[in-house]
């Protein structure tokens, strides 16, 4: 091993052996131990292609390199494509073992080039200056004049009014001082990180914050496998910190937490419960909750997709945009649930219909019932100010809105099985006989991701549409009925 020849550190790899030391080594040495790409990764990776390439558009004539992943080739491709002083797209350079992909290049003055980052985000993050400074270390090594840096992101309060206007969508903000202040570093970092990559084994590092910072870590299985396989201690209610604290005293799981520990209301009921095994239930403020409830009872459910690029006019980028309802009416204590449902059948823009469906079928009184309320609130109020003439509608619907996340997100209703979480997908399977096991689509991430797929993407066939489509239906139908077999449970336990 160490007389392999020294690797090129890309800028991706850096910014993860900035990250932590040990992750840098698998990347290098371990590969094939590290998961694959998962589906929202990959998505969140394709949406930012899609912006860098609208971002291309702003510099006329730019030439864009095709990638050679040779790293000395793409170099020698750049530097000759340099010569043209034309704006350059994806162009990549080598100094010593450091190798940079610049977003845009831009030719300023007589010799000088702008350095222009592209990012999906809607505004300026620390990790981006050490992405940013990365490469202005390499291209300057290199030979090239850098004059500015600039960060380029998603304006979040564009709207958009027809075909998309990249210079409104687009806002840049000048870094060149805040990325100088870390050039002198990097030469340093690149040295230990080569060092790291050498060696025979993997580097020591103890886990901490550390770990969930920016992304969820590729090594998460590798480096927390010494956590129990349930009830361990980072499932406490906003217990992060309390967590690393009694992991630093070797205590592991919720029912080895000792009574000199101090705790919250919420977290000594987890202890309880989860050493008894037994949900905790809080009668009395369940009761209050059912009593605030008014027939009819409407069980609403939204899946949306939130583009970094608005898919509509009168939209902002990632603005939650409702393509799918699920509603079940229940008249009386007696009646049989009706359902209603839609799903938008094409890439047009789909709230005007459901605006007008929900405005016919959720009446003028009764409670309607979600599971973390804001969701469908803030769906229904963005909505309706891109349709104005349903906002006073919407107004007075919000005061009918009851959250059936409240007993759960107060502990009213506790069981070991959830594990800390008060979600929907963790709630019903402890209280019903139904949960999400074996559903294609299985979580509303997923949702968006594959409705976006199949109705924006190319090159799906109408057999993998549809199939999708009944996947959807399947899926909102399960959020919607799962509400109604929680309350049930619930009521059950107050007789």
């Amino acid at each position: 091993m160490k007389n392999r020849p020294s690797p090129f550190l890309s800028k991706t790899k850096y910014l993860e052996g900035l990250r932590c030391h040990k992750l840098l080594w698998y990347e290098y040495n371990r590969k094939e131990e590290l998961p694959e790409i998962d589906a929202a990764t990959q998505f969140i990776m394709d949406q930012g292609r899609i912006v860098g390439e609208l971002a291309h558009t702003l510099f006329s004539g730019g030439i864009v390199l095709q990638r050679d992943y040779d790293p000395t080739k793409q170099a020698t491709k750049s530097s000759e494509a340099a010569k043209l002083r034309k704006p350059l797209f994806e162009a990549g350079y080598v100094y010593k073992q450091g190798y940079a992909l610049a977003d845009i290049l831009n030719p300023v003055e007589k010799d000088a080039w702008d350095l222009i980052e592209v990012k999906s985000s809607s505004s300026v993050k620390d990790e981006h200056y050490n992405d940013i400074a990365f490469q202005k270390y390499v291209y300057e090594g290199s030979g090239l004049k850098i004059r500015k840096c600039y960060l380029m992101y998603i304006n979040n309060q564009y709207v958009r009014k027809g075909k998309i206007e990249p210079k409104k969508l687009f806002a840049t903000e000048d870094v060149t001082k805040q990325c100088d202040e870390l050039i002198p570093e990097i030469e340093e970092d690149i040295s230990d990180m080569l060092e790291v990559i050498g060696k025979k084994a993997a580097p020591h590092v103890i886990v901490g914050p550390h770990c969930d910072k920016l992304y969820p870590c590729p090594l998460e299985d590798i480096c927390w496998s010494f956590l129990p396989n349930k009830d361990d201690i980072f499932c406490l209610y906003s217990g992060t910190k309390k967590a690393y604290e009694l992991m630093e005293r070797g205590i592991l799981r919720i029912t080895d937490i000792k009574e000199d520990v101090s705790l919250s209301h919420r977290q000594n009921i987890q202890v309880i419960s989860h050493r008894s095994g037994k949900p905790h239930i809080d009668k009395k403020a369940i009761e209050e909750f059912i009593k605030e409830l008014k027939y009819p009872l409407y069980f609403l459910d939204f899946e949306t997709i939130n583009p970094a690029i608005p898919a509509y006019d009168n939209s902002r980028p990632f603005e939650a945009i409702p393509f799918q309802y699920s509603l079940y009416r229940i008249k009386d204590k007696n009646a049989k649930h009706k359902r209603h449902a839609y799903l938008a059948p094409d890439g047009n823009d789909p709230r005007p219909e459901i605006l007008k469906q929900l405005k016919a079928l959720l009446g003028n009184s009764g409670s309607i019932i979600a599971y973390n309320a804001i969701f469908e609130k803030t769906a229904l109020r963005h909505a309706s100010e891109a349709y104005t003439e349903y906002q006073d509608w919407v107004a007075g619907l919000e005061e009918r809105i009851v959250d059936l996340l409240v007993p759960f997100r107060g502990f009213s209703y506790y069981h070991p099985g959830q594990a800390g979480s008060a979600s929907l997908k963790s709630v019903l399977p402890v209280m019903t006989k139904s949960s999400y096991d074996d559903m294609e689509i299985a979580d509303g991430g997923m949702a968006s991701r594959e409705y976006y797929r199949v109705t924006f993407g190319k090159d799906v066939c109408e057999k993998e549409r549809q199939r999708i489509r009944a996947a959807l239906e399947k899926y909102c139908d399960l959020d919607t009925k799962g509400m109604i077999e929680i309350l049930d449970e619930l009521r059950k336990l107050c007789e």
